[in-house]
């Protein structure tokens, strides 16, 4: 009797320990919170373009996050992968403006004359889809090299440009049956530089007093063309200057990726109130402009501030250590709400990766950098990862009752 009775409980102990687990490990899979049928569209749009041969273009854009790129690299290999490789997207000359560049990517220039101004200077007020400004000097035209690593390759070169600004060129070759000027706004065209071959490495001439805006390196075959877009020390509201939310319609997005939030939570006077306000700036007006595009904010993981103490003693001796930034939690929940006022897709990595309380094993899992704010190229893979699973997923439940495309895309 007693031996049974044991039995029973030990069963009852495992069954709710296995339930639990269940639970957890379902905590742990990303979500994507959205208005029913909100991705519909662009789950659309990019099973015909595998079946087509066509590009459905998506935008990441952020700060020092996706800067650097390795943020973004996992959510392109995820889209690449299931819907073929559209190219390496939009690339400017962040090391000739004096910055670090994404990975893979390098661009140099055939002499000096390169100035340019990005949106996060104060007085940044151009129209630019990009958020990037580009001069050439007067005295004569500079040749670029636009190169790519890590396996990525390209056939053409989209150069997006000032109207009034001459044609650029790929090295060698004359405007003639090369550059082919596409009216794109009122403002800006763009000349698409017919490589004719994969190539990871080319050369394109700008005329002298050109006026661009970067460019991009795609594949004709067609596919999900991820741009990244980011910028160091950038905030929400950075990209509600200029005329960067009407000019960004250029580039044609079916999904911008909105991952912002960690500059905001360093301020010394954070205003929650404020910062909702910034957020519904910048996605109303990214909405109003971009119609079709589908917008998903994601919110930053826990992070620390350095501090300086004073220690005691005759001579002025300080030590660094780090606080927890309790803004981290606001930044999440006010997201959380905005994308739920504006009708537009959120995902919580805040609370996927532990929240507060998973904040130490951040660090211990080497997923935090050392400085406690920015992360190791290991933990941007694993939180890339985490939103192309989120997107991943609602895509299989768009499969399971709504009707798709079949037909395959031709492979290289």
């Amino acid at each position: 009797m007693m031996k049974s009775r044991w039995i029973r409980i030990r069963c009852t102990i495992i069954g709710s320990l296995l339930l639990m687990a269940q639970t957890l490990m379902a905590q742990r899979v990303p979500q994507l919170v959205a208005p029913e049928g909100y991705l519909d569209k662009l789950w659309v749009a990019c099973d015909e373009a595998r079946a087509t041969g066509q590009v459905v273009s998506i935008i990441h854009l952020g700060d020092s996050h996706i800067q650097a790129g390795h943020f973004t690299m996992p959510i392109r290999q995820a889209f690449t992968e299931r819907w073929g490789d559209g190219g390496l997207g939009w690339v400017g000359p962040f090391r000739l403006l004096g910055t670090n560049p994404p990975i893979h990517t390098v661009i140099r220039a055939s002499s000096a004359g390169t100035s340019g101004v990005k949106i996060t200077q104060r007085d940044y007020d151009r129209e630019s889809p990009t958020g990037m400004a580009l001069q050439t000097r007067a005295s004569g035209a500079i040749t670029y090299t636009l190169q790519c690593g890590g396996g990525q390759t390209f056939d053409r070169i989209v150069i997006y440009r000032q109207r009034g600004t001459q044609p650029f060129t790929l090295a060698g070759h004359s405007a003639s049956g090369i550059a082919h000027d596409t009216l794109t706004t009122e403002q800006i065209v763009t000349d698409t530089l017919l490589v004719g071959r994969y190539v990871s490495s080319a050369q394109v001439t700008a005329p002298a007093s050109s006026v661009w805006y970067g460019a991009s390196l795609e594949r004709s075959r067609g596919g999900a063309l991820v741009h990244t877009i980011g910028y160091n020390g950038a905030t929400y509201y950075t990209y509600s200057k200029g005329s960067f939310t009407s000019s960004v319609a250029t580039l044609q997005p079916r999904l911008i990726i909105l991952s912002l939030g960690t500059n905001e939570s360093l301020a010394r006077q954070f205003d929650r109130n404020h910062f909702g306000e910034e957020v519904a700036r910048l996605v109303r007006r990214l909405q109003a402009s971009n119609p079709d595009c589908a917008i998903v904010l994601t919110s930053p993981l826990y992070c620390y501030r350095k501090v300086r103490v004073r220690q005691r003693g005759k001579r002025r001796r300080y030590r660094t250590s780090y606080r927890a930034n309790a803004n981290c939690q606001l930044i999440a929940n006010e997201l959380q709400q905005q994308a739920r006022k504006l009708g537009c897709g959120y995902i919580d990595l805040f609370s996927h990766f532990g929240g507060k309380a998973g904040a130490a094993q951040l660090l211990s899992s080497g997923i935090l950098s050392g400085d406690r704010v920015h992360l190791t190229a290991a933990g941007y893979n694993k939180v890339g990862k985490a939103i192309a699973t989120a997107l991943q997923n609602d895509y299989t439940q768009w499969r399971q009752h709504a009707p798709h495309v079949t037909s395959q895309a031709s492979e290289d």
